[in-house]
């Protein structure tokens, strides 16, 4: 496929022109290829389509244009559901608008290079691909308004950059023409003046030059108020002068970073180390031997970051194609993303921003494709562990790499490991002596190593103490080191610049209200790294009125910020460094009781609203609820209208995961478990396992060491579904079938027999369906008069998925029925999308197609429901309906795009159960046998994985026909073997 932006939106496949449909469908179109590779949401796409005006079938037919859009691509991949938005996957060199910056970038190279020739070659091919204005025809759509700026802007750099070129290659004579009507269309750019007088002037026309800078001058004057800039001045001076006048110098400077921090004028010691740094990383190495690396480690203050920037600096000169330098704080409670620092260095390597892949590994590559063959020292300081540099690692052996971090870096094969020490006394006294100017010169030995000692011999401390004497000419030096000498207070008394950033919070903080300071310094006090109004209101126990006057207040005086309105709801942080002085402040002037209480409150209007998810997702709560919850009415008056609770949920992600830990760390058991039990349905729905995993082990510790039975056994239950889902069905009993005991323990009823109804899902992927029935029947009637509703329609749709799979689908269709009836009855969301999906398959089981196509119509309403699974179960389930109706092509296509959601799901379940009716279409069609039998192959052992011998059995007898219709008589007799061994194991 090819795609075209840069003039009226078009697409070519296999050289035809593609017909794009209606307006808005090109509207759809042009929004995906504005941001090729990354989501959109359904939000967005709608509001560009509709504005306000949105109709009440604005999700719907958004769905149709897209479809009519695969069906134009003839390739349903091209354009996916991810998440709640869609995505559009085009390769770099597919789009025009994309190929045009990678020429660019090309030609760019080519300069740096000094290659004008080759840069003009590839300027050219570049500037080819535009046939008009960007997006035209359509420019008129808010949403496309900043993508055709940023392109226009992006054309008309490219334009003065194959200018240069030009004039490089003394074609002067041949840009006067072009230049002159440049300037008057575009009279506000200085460059393109500069060029038309610097081609007057080699071309002998030197008064024509000095009257371009006149009508420079003028225009600027006119429409800005502006003098030109230098450029303009200094060109203009030298036409004057009869000067050659050189060329103007060409953008992407940038290329070549010179990334590293300013040296410290009174580095100080550490001799050894640099002599061992310039050893490692002084000398010349070739390109295909891994790169040099060194790492320096020590404890804080040590010196760490000073003797690495020193090392740069003297080692620049042997890298002269740049120095890259990107801080991780790892020290810090969340460390720099590794993508974020390979960002920063993509763009300081020439890479516009628009160019910088999304994909971490993706940016890796090309980071590393970049530094190949070049000499760039890159400096990496206060690293959190290999993990975090791994991904800044060049690969070629001309690189260095200096690496600075609290801990060895061991696993970092072939570097140098230098470690710093304390420094030595002499060196202590040098430092004392540069950082204080002589000062001290006449001042008594003893007393200066009676300082350097106070100090331990740490840099940064004596760093600290040479800035107090110096900003404080009343001290005597034994004034400081009688203030140093009060061990409970030392580092209190080494405070110089963070006193400084103090003061400067305290202004702002001490011209607030009594409540306005209290809000401040209570809400300093949350680990959650973004809030929204209800966590004000509960730190507080006031009404979000209240709340919302206090908070604005705070955004007023910029002492909190204002980070997003997802869903309309506005999302509220700290910097990092006020957020440490609010906590100041409230150990401060905070008793203990108050500040406890607060953290409870936050977590636990934190835990309101999970409840309020759950029961809209679920129908109702499931456990005993045992921690106190801080109300729950205020929590649900302040979420936002015509958004589910589901969807004001998502923004707390993070929240969650914080607020469990800071439960933990706090022995807050009951909170900590019914957080992670209660951020459940969160991370299950949207696929959030690593969030769900590690919430629910830092919770199962906590609870174990408090003793606290009842919270284990309901994270067991929990862990269980993370298993399940995660397809590891094994581990996912022995977890349910431990919280069981530890139920019956403690006479937990309702939470035993919650146990008791997950049993059919671990019966069923391991073939004993008749035990599932017995077990969905038995736990379905237990439950129901428990109350347990929920629950129990959960367990009785497994009877349902058993009979299926036992191959009596006249009596599944009966059971999912009366679950869905239930679930509507009750709202219970997940169910109703789940079974309504196996209720159609139930249905083309009996030939029923009539009613497979209507209950497939109704999961298409409700897929939404359980995240980006729906996708999926949609998918799939049209796919099966075109199966069954024998319309293979149509068959095939769709149920190869599900194998593709199953895949990108990472969900090795959904995968093999498509595969089964693919290779169902391909032994029918019998197209590509060999082919064929290597994706039976490949579906063989993704069930084998799991161990489903249901799904592994429909795949074995497929893969063995394959082999027969092949030709393979005894491949065939060998797969039909172990079909007829894994199908013995379903009773």
């Amino acid at each position: 496929m090819e795609f075209a932006v840069l003039g009226p939106l078009a697409a070519w496949r296999d050289g035809e022109p593609v017909g794009l449909g209606t307006p808005k469908g090109r509207v759809v179109l042009a929004l995906l290829l504005s941001s090729p590779g990354r989501s959109i949401t359904v939000d967005a796409l709608a509001d560009a389509l509709w504005g306000e005006a949105q109709p009440k079938s604005a999700a719907k037919n958004l769905q149709t244009y897209v479809h009519r859009l695969r069906q134009a691509f003839g390739d349903p991949a091209r354009i996916v559901r991810d998440g709640h938005g869609y995505l559009l996957r085009a390769g770099r060199d597919e789009v025009d608008a994309t190929r045009f910056e990678d020429l660019t970038a090309s030609a760019r190279s080519a300069v740096r290079d000094g290659d004008a020739e080759r840069a003009r070659e590839l300027y050219d091919q570049a500037l080819a691909l535009w046939r008009g204005p960007a997006y035209a025809g359509i420019g008129d759509v808010p949403a496309l308004t900043a993508e055709i700026a940023r392109l226009e802007e992006l054309r008309l750099r490219v334009v003065e950059e194959r200018i240069d070129a030009d004039l490089r290659l003394d074609r002067h004579g041949e840009l006067v023409g072009e230049l002159t009507a440049l300037t008057a269309q575009h009279p506000l750019r200085e460059r393109l003046w500069a060029q038309l007088m610097l081609a007057l002037h080699r071309c002998g026309r030197r008064a024509d030059a000095l009257g371009a800078y006149l009508r420079a001058r003028d225009v600027l004057a006119e429409e800005t108020g502006l003098d030109p800039g230098p450029q303009l001045r200094d060109l203009h001076r030298a036409i004057l002068d009869e000067d050659e006048a050189p060329a103007p110098a060409p953008d992407g400077r940038s290329a070549l970073p010179r990334m590293l921090p300013p040296a410290l004028g009174d580095f100080t010691g550490q001799q050894a180390g640099l002599a061992e740094i310039d050893a490692v990383l002084g000398g010349a190495r070739d390109e295909g031997e891994p790169p040099a690396i060194v790492t320096i480690s020590g404890q804080g203050g040590i010196g760490k970051t000073a003797l690495a920037v020193q090392a740069a600096h003297r080692l620049a000169p042997g890298y002269p194609d740049g120095q890259l330098f990107a801080t991780l704080a790892g020290t810090r409670a969340q460390p720099v993303d590794p993508a974020l620092v390979l960002g920063r260095f993509l763009r300081a390597l020439g890479v516009p921003a628009t160019a910088v892949p999304d994909d971490p590994e993706e940016r890796a590559g090309l980071y590393r494709s970049l530094l190949a063959g070049r000499r760039v020292l890159v400096v990496l300081d206060d690293a959190l562990d290999e993990s975090q540099v791994a991904p800044l690692l060049p690969a070629s052996g001309s690189c260095g790499v200096l690496i600075t971090g609290r801990v060895r870096l061991a696993g970092l094969g072939g570097a140098r490991r230098v470690r710093l020490g304390e420094m030595s006394e002499d060196d202590g006294l040098a430092l004392l002596h540069r950082t204080t100017a002589g000062r001290l010169a006449a001042a008594p030995r003893r007393d200066l190593v009676a300082l350097v000692r106070s100090c331990a011999r740490l840099p940064l401390a004596l760093r600290i103490a040479g800035s107090l004497l110096e900003s404080r000419p009343h001290w005597g030096l034994r004034d400081l080191v009688s203030r140093l000498a009060d061990e409970q207070h030392r580092l209190d008394a080494l405070r110089y610049r963070d006193l400084e950033v103090r003061a400067s919070f305290g202004l702002s903080y001490e011209g607030l209200s009594a409540p306005e300071r209290r809000l401040f310094r209570l809400l300093g006090l949350v680990e959650a790294p973004d809030f929204p109004l209800w966590t004000a209101a509960a730190v507080l126990d006031t009404d979000p009125h209240r709340a919302q006057e206090l908070l604005d207040r705070l955004v007023d005086v910029h002492l909190i910020d204002v980070t997003g309105t997802p869903h309309g709801q506005a999302r509220y942080a700290f910097h990092d460094l006020v957020r440490t002085y609010a906590r100041e402040r409230a150990e401060t002037e905070e008793s203990t009781a108050d500040r406890a209480a607060a953290i409870t409150r936050a977590l636990g209007a934190l835990l309101a609203l999970t409840d309020i998810a759950d029961r809209d997702h679920m129908g109702q709560n499931m456990f005993q609820q045992d921690a106190r919850r801080w109300r729950p009415d205020l929590v649900e008056a302040t979420l936002p209208a015509g958004a589910t609770p589901m969807a004001v949920l998502e923004p707390e992600r993070l929240a969650l995961v914080a607020g469990v830990r800071q439960a933990a760390d706090t022995d807050r058991d009951e909170l900590c478990a019914e957080l992670a039990v209660g951020a459940q349905t969160l991370f299950e729905t949207l696929r959030f396992f690593d969030d769900w995993q590690d919430c629910h082990r830092t919770a199962l510790a906590v609870t174990r060491a408090k003793g606290n039975l009842r919270g284990q056994a309901r994270l067991l239950i929990s862990m269980a579904g993370l298993l399940y889902t995660r397809r590891r069905y094994g581990p996912a009993e022995e977890a349910n079938t431990e919280a069981m005991r530890l139920f019956e323990r403690i006479g937990d009823r309702r939470g035993y027999l919650e146990t008791l109804s997950n049993a059919p899902f671990f019966l069923v992927p391991n073939g004993r369906l008749t035990e599932a029935i017995e077990a969905g029947t038995e736990a379905y009637r237990r439950l129901t008069e428990n109350g347990q509703t929920a629950a129990a329609l959960h367990a009785y749709s497994q009877v349902g998925l058993a009979h299926l799979q036992a191959g009596r689908p006249r009596a599944a269709a009966a059971s999912l029925a009366e679950v869905i009836a239930g679930a509507r009855d009750h709202g219970i969301r997940t169910l109703i999308a789940r079974d309504t999906y196996w209720l159609g398959q139930a249905e083309l089981a009996l030939g029923h197609f009539a009613d497979a196509d209507k209950a497939f119509t109704e999961l298409s309403t409700h897929a939404g429901d359980i995240g980006p699974s729906g996708d999926f179960y949609v998918t799939h389930a049209w796919g099966c309906l075109h199966l069954a109706r024998g319309e293979h092509t149509e068959a095939r296509r769709t149920l190869r795009e599900a194998v593709h959601i199953a895949r990108s799901l990472n969900d090795p379940m959904f995968e093999t159960r498509v595969l089964v009716d693919l290779l169902e279409t391909e032994l029918r069609d019998q197209v590509d046998v060999p082919a064929a039998i290597g994706v039976g192959e490949h579906a063989a052992g993704v069930a084998r994985g799991i161990n489903y011998p249901y799904l592994l059995t429909g795949v074995l007898e497929r893969l063995a026909a394959l082999h027969a219709a092949a030709g393979d008589e005894g491949g065939a007799a060998r797969v039909a073997a172990e079909a007829a061994a894994v199908r013995a194991r379903i009773t």
